[in-house]
Formats: structure tokens, sequence, C-alpha cells
């Protein structure tokens, strides 16, 4: 087979890549109003969860189908996360750059509960994206999910603290297309918890907007 060929693994490679990356696009644009990134995320790991098995289909379709179907479900689990991660991130700000190394127990505190939120926020949205809950009921079993996961859930932490590390240097330009390249990663790891768990009957997997 040719390796220009576009059934190639160089041509299908890189099919998916430009697919992560128009991904990535879609929910920077559907996060620009903020309130609405919640729905963005959930839907950015409906297509995610789907196209690491290559079961993805219409991308643009299905993700702003996935959006249309959280918008007003992501709001209660969106909002208090946005809300944890302002005050801590400010905090962390205020402590261990402006305190000038003089509040290193804050410092500390803050930045703990800084990556345990960004460590949540990893967790319920593909919780959201893959099952049908309230919003007390995505936090539960995103938090159950975590613990019963340390190992995944600290591969999580690096990569949601990567993302921001690279946004925060780079002036947040990479938040054009990293979300689809990272958001794929997270999702191959999220579909390694979930599969074997809907397979015992542990979970089941409701969310209809998953085959609409």
């Amino acid at each position: 087979m040719s390796i220009l060929s576009i059934d190639s693994p160089a041509a299908r490679s890189i099919n998916k890549f430009v697919q992560m990356i128009y991904v990535g696009l879609l929910w920077f644009l559907c996060s620009i109003p903020i309130l609405t990134a919640g729905a963005a995320t959930a839907a950015m790991y409906e297509v995610l969860l789907k196209m690491t098995k290559d079961q993805e289909g219409a991308i643009g379709t299905a993700f702003f189908r996935g959006f249309k179907a959280n918008l007003k479900v992501s709001l209660p689990v969106w909002i208090p996360i946005l809300l944890a991660e302002i005050i801590f991130g400010v905090n962390l700000f205020y402590y261990a750059v402006l305190g000038g190394g003089d509040f290193l127990v804050q410092s500390i505190v803050f930045g703990l509960l800084l990556v345990l939120t960004m460590t949540l926020y990893g967790f319920v949205f593909p919780v959201m994206a893959r099952f049908e809950n309230t919003a007390a009921g995505t936090f539960r079993m995103a938090l159950v999910l975590a613990l019963r996961n340390p190992g995944w859930a600290v591969v999580i932490a690096v990569i949601q603290a990567l993302t921001a590390f690279i946004c925060w240097g780079f002036m947040y330009f990479p938040l054009l297309f990293i979300m689809g390249i990272f958001g794929y990663a997270q999702a191959a790891i999220f579909n390694r918890i979930f599969d074997p768990l809907i397979e015992r009957g542990e979970i089941v997997e409701t969310n209809q907007t998953h085959d609409a």
C-alpha cells in the first residue's frame, strides 16, 4: 500500500490529527461565551469518546447535537467548577506570585485545591458526555471514578495542568487547537475506565444523544 493512499496508516493518522484540530476549534468557538464552555466540553467528549474507537461519524453534526443536548444540563455543573477555578486561581496567583515567596503554605493549599478542581473538571464532562444523570449525580460519579482510578486521575491531572501551563505560556493561543489533541488522549483513557464498568453492568450507558 502506497504511503500516499488514503487508506495508508500515515494518511489515517494525518486525517485523525486534522479531526482533533477541528473538534478543538469547534470547542473554542462554542466556549467563547464562557457560560457555554461546559456544554462545549461535554459535546467535545461525546465526539472524542467515539473518535478513539473510529465511530465518530459526521463530526460537526455530532458535536452540535451534543452541544444542544447539554446546553442546559451543563450549567449546574460548569458554573460551580468555573467559580472554584477562579477563586483558587486568583488566590494562588496572589500568594505565589504577588506574595513574593512569603506565603508558601497558602500557595501550596490553593495550588492543590486548583489541581483537584481541574482534575474533577477532567472527569465530570466525559461522565456527562456518556451518561445521563443529574448535576449532583454527575459530580458524584466523577468523584467516585477518580477515587477508584487514582493512577488515571493523576494522568488526567497532569494533562489538565499541562494544558493550562501551555496556554498560559503562549498567551492562550493554543486553546484554538490543543483541546482536541489533549481531549483525544483523555477520551482514550476514559474509554478504558468506562467500558469495563459498562460490560460488568456496574454502570449503565443511558445518554441517548450518542445514538440519536
